[in-house]
């Protein structure tokens, strides 16, 4: 005598075990997925940060050729430079500073730094791999993880 159950299957249809298989196959994957896709804006990110330091480090550049030397400044006092790094401060991941080089005056070096997830712009941003990026006007790359991520 045949049941509802062996009819199903002669039919095509699949078991709860197989469903259950396929779902585990497909969070495998999407986990995969928020890992890559994580991976992938966290580099968009730093890539932000570091074309803001480079154009902050072109102004300050400009800055020096007109009053001799370099202009420090922060979120709080920005003076004439855009401190964060995308078009508006809730849309970036990075705030940027500038600072003398350590030991030195801003007559003759200045430091650029982006803090991801700083003070003013987008909360919660971070970057655990890199951390805070550094470019100053001696062409000297710095980060807190390392060359790498420069």
């Amino acid at each position: 005598m045949r049941t509802r159950s062996n009819k199903a299957l002669e039919e095509g249809g699949h078991t709860l075990i197989e469903l259950l298989a396929v779902l585990g196959i497909l969070a495998v994957l999407a986990a995969a997925a928020m890992h890559g896709w994580q991976a992938l804006v966290r580099r968009q990110q730093r890539a932000e940060g570091k074309a803001a330091l480079l154009q902050m480090m072109q102004q300050q550049e400009r800055h020096f050729s007109l009053h001799g030397r370099y202009q420090a400044f922060d979120a709080i006092a920005p003076a004439p430079f855009k401190w964060h790094s995308g078009p508006t401060p809730a849309d970036s991941a990075y705030a940027i500073s500038a600072v003398g080089c350590a030991g030195m005056s801003l007559a003759s070096c200045v430091t650029a730094v982006a803090h991801p997830g700083g003070a003013g712009v987008r909360p919660g941003e971070g970057d655990p791999a890199c951390g805070v990026l550094r470019l100053d006007s001696r062409g000297v790359r710095q980060a807190d993880g390392g060359a790498a991520c420069w």
